[in-house]
């Protein structure tokens, strides 16, 4: 079997790990470019809004997606991965629901049903695994 096809029929697989890899990396990048998105509460701003997170949110989306290219060897290090993407959007789901709650700002809340949606990817691939 090709090397190619080795790799579609992985993704095949794990196209639901594949999914909450990109999707986390593109919140990322999204979080990156925006540097104000984070406003609530006034103290905090600096910490939320900062580069290295987002960046961080970016590799790991990138880890996750690319893991599901691979052969299933490692299963501690997907799971791994996987628990730190599931635990990163509900970490995103919380803050954004603090603006809704502390500043009375909804204009996240499409955002958190896709990062609900991108947890219970990440929560279906660790039991897949």
């Amino acid at each position: 079997m090709t090397m190619w096809h080795r790799l579609l029929r992985n993704l095949n697989e794990n196209h639901d790990q594949t999914i909450a890899g990109i999707a986390i990396a593109t919140i990322g990048t999204a979080l990156l470019r925006d540097r104000n998105y984070f406003f609530w509460p006034p103290e905090w701003t600096l910490f939320m809004n900062d580069k290295r997170l987002d960046l961080a949110i970016i590799i790991l989306g990138l880890l996750i997606a690319f893991d599901s290219m691979l052969i299933k060897r490692h299963r501690g290090w997907r799971m791994f991965i996987l628990i730190v993407g599931a635990w990163t959007m509900w970490c995103l789901i919380c803050i954004q629901l603090g603006h809704a709650i502390g500043a009375g700002e909804f204009r996240m809340d499409l955002t958190v049903i896709g990062e609900a949606v991108i947890s219970i990817l990440c929560l279906y691939g660790i039991y897949q695994s």
